[in-house]
């Protein structure tokens, strides 16, 4: 199937997703046991408000029979494992035609969000679905939330006191961004941190060697909690990771929006992991 690769410069639907997977990809070539889709019109999302979900939304959850053992660590995460996945369909073809089916019926164009999606959910779903010899609709993207929330934290003013000698500096470390004339929660959220935890800007500790500055954690309930000021109701379960992934963006809609816009790639172009 053809699929056009020119990035729109803006975008009809959102669908924000998440997977639940048997283990991490260090240790297998992990398969789908969990996943959601969430899917919001550009207008819905534009006009949403923080901490609520826009009334108007397209939703699918299913649960996959991974047919793999489940880690025992995803379970203690997930809660999932082969004895209650036991009678879920495998991910075979009524499964992509289920996906197939809720994507087509979306405005296009589109663009899928997930945190980590890059080298985690995209990589993966595409895999499950190479593996039937089959493709998504065209017209689909992809944007990486991790990358699109670190951009809306870095303050270009101060990604120049950086001490190259620290290589998590540039991967790991983001400051808040004033957004617009609004209040940025990220901002709100940091400038309630004690002094003495907030990185000084100058060169050198008080021995004189080069300092690095903070690692920032990026985990969607970090983002989260960083936005609200509390910690989401729940983790790692597909749903309700994609619910915290579509507040966390909302609270700045405009600004979340931009980047997607300027970000995103063809979901083609993303490597399969197996």
């Amino acid at each position: 199937m053809s699929c056009d690769l020119d990035t729109p410069q803006t975008y009809n639907s959102l669908v924000f997703f998440d997977l639940e997977t048997t283990g991490l990809p260090a240790y297998h070539c992990p398969k789908i046991t969990e996943l959601s889709f969430c899917a919001v019109e550009r207008h819905q999302f534009l006009n949403g408000q923080p901490k609520a979900m826009p009334r108007v939304t397209n939703r699918l959850n299913l649960c996959i029979y991974p047919s793999r053992l489940v880690d025992p660590e995803a379970t203690n995460k997930t809660k999932l494992d082969n004895y209650n996945l036991e009678h879920q369909s495998r991910f075979d073809e009524d499964v992509f035609n289920l996906i197939y089916s809720f994507l087509n019926r979306l405005k296009k164009p589109i663009c899928l969000i997930a945190h980590n999606g890059y080298n985690f959910d995209f990589p993966i779903l595409r895999s499950e679905i190479a593996k039937l010899g089959k493709e998504l609709p065209g017209g689909i993207f992809c944007a990486d939330s991790l990358i699109i929330f670190r951009k809306l934290q870095n303050n270009p003013s101060t990604i120049a006191i950086m001490d190259f000698a620290c290589p998590t500096v540039m991967t790991n470390f983001a400051d808040p961004l004033p957004v617009s004339n609004n209040v940025n929660p990220f901002q709100l959220i940091n400038e309630k941190t004690p002094e003495k935890r907030k990185v000084n800007e100058q060169y050198g500790n008080r021995n004189g060697e080069p300092k690095c500055r903070k690692r920032l954690p990026f985990r969607l309930e970090d983002v989260y909690e960083r936005v609200y000021g509390e910690k989401p109701p729940m983790s790692h379960e597909a749903e309700a990771d994609v619910i915290a992934l579509l507040l966390a963006a909302i609270a700045t809609p405009v600004e979340f929006l931009n980047a997607i816009d300027s970000e995103s790639i063809p979901l083609v172009s993303i490597k399969k992991c197996w």
